[in-house]
């Protein structure tokens, strides 16, 4: 039986071998049913908050999370975990997609709370069908919907959760997609608040392939990070395994711009190596590799595999050397797609913790005050939607 995680690489196969209508969306977007909206003043909309036990506290074995007293928060917008072809953007309380976005919280978010308390908000995604529509404009549509969530999620964040404190934006997949927007539209000259821009303490938008013209024409005042302890920059890779050809979805790239969606044809790709933390092309020694963490679905997290991987970024891909073994089972066409998060757990982990001490060392942010957790053990888990 194929499990949720394996989906979204089964249907990018089933892309490039050219049965895309079997994924399509049943409608065009306008005919499509129109989910309600979340409302993130409700504790239901939200995946994960520190003040509750949820996916997000998960930690390897012999560590243990620092939300209740973390100096900076971390708003993870999740994955595709909506595979439906019945709308193109998920309904509220689908109970499979949120088991899936539940496991991105395990095997992603949750590589950040040893360093921040974890806001994480449910949003109307767009179904994994959309991805192989061969309508830009739906497409386009179910993802300007999406965005207006997480938009709405990170306000709701502002007003009633941050009291000023610095943040680290981080996603995955479609959810660096719109963390990209969103970091454009934080740091925009046009932005409300314009203290924002220092209190970001990274973007680590990981798994999306995003241009590199990108830095200049979306997120100009965000630099791509080029040193471990850097703040108020981006981090962007996709791992592809080293040595295979370069995956076919890599060839056409839609990606938003602030005038709108454009196609890229063959475009060249950010690239951050998550060993280095340089944006260059040197080889990462697996002596360097903090360690991989193999998540499963309800399961603990295991102990972390150190040492066992080089990397390098080669033409805006991050190419990776796997060791013989478990991991290598799991990869269809060497794209490593949904262990983007997985392989480098522990150097994300860690690299968290050195930013976020660079920047209180450097007085970067405002130094907002946590809503009063410390000492308190977290309530019961989250109720169901």
């Amino acid at each position: 039986m194929v499990t949720i995680r394996w989906l979204p690489l089964l249907a990018m196969l089933c892309l490039s071998a050219g049965c895309a209508r079997l994924f399509d969306p049943k409608d065009e977007f306008d005919r499509s049913p129109m989910p309600g909206a979340p409302d993130y003043r409700d504790e239901r909309s939200w995946a994960a908050l520190p003040t509750r036990r949820d996916d997000a506290d998960a930690t390897p074995i012999g560590m243990r999370h620092r939300q209740l007293d973390a100096p900076v928060d971390v708003f993870f917008i999740h994955p595709t975990t909506y595979f439906s072809r019945d709308s193109w953007n998920q309904p509220l309380a689908d109970e499979r997609a949120d088991r899936g976005t539940d496991f991105t919280l395990r095997a992603q978010a949750s590589a950040f709370n040893d360093s921040g308390r974890v806001f994480a908000p449910y949003y109307r995604q767009m179904s994994l069908a959309g991805y192989v529509s061969a309508s830009d404009a739906d497409r386009d549509k179910a993802l300007d919907l999406a965005y207006a969530d997480v938009r709405a999620a990170f306000a709701a964040y502002l007003q009633h959760y941050s009291n000023g404190r610095p943040f680290i934006i981080a996603a995955h997949s479609q959810g660096s997609g719109h963390g990209l927007r969103l970091v454009s539209e934080l740091m925009s000259d046009l932005a409300a608040d314009r203290s924002l821009r220092k209190r970001l303490v990274a973007a680590y938008l990981i798994g999306a392939p995003v241009p590199r013209d990108s830095l200049q024409r979306v997120i100009p005042g965000v630099p791509l990070c080029n040193a471990p302890n850097q703040t108020g920059c981006a981090v962007f890779y996709n791992s592809v395994e080293a040595g295979e050809d370069r995956p076919k979805r890599f060839e056409r790239v839609r990606a938003w711009y602030p005038d709108g969606y454009r196609t890229i044809e063959q475009p060249s790709l950010l690239c951050v190596n998550p060993v280095t933390w340089r944006a260059d092309e040197t080889v990462s020694e697996a002596s360097a590799h903090r360690g991989s963490v193999h998540a499963e679905p309800r399961r603990p997290l295991p102990e972390p595999q150190s040492g066992r991987m080089t990397a390098q970024c080669q033409d805006g891909l991050l190419a990776v050397s796997l060791p013989d073994g478990e991991w290598r089972r799991f990869w269809f066409g060497g794209d490593q797609h949904v262990n983007d998060y997985q392989l480098f757990y522990m150097d994300i982990r860690a690299n968290a913790a050195q930013r976020v001490t660079a920047m209180r060392k450097g007085s970067n942010a405002t130094q907002g005050t946590a809503t009063p957790t410390r000492g308190k053990a977290k309530a019961a888990r989250k109720p169901k939607r």
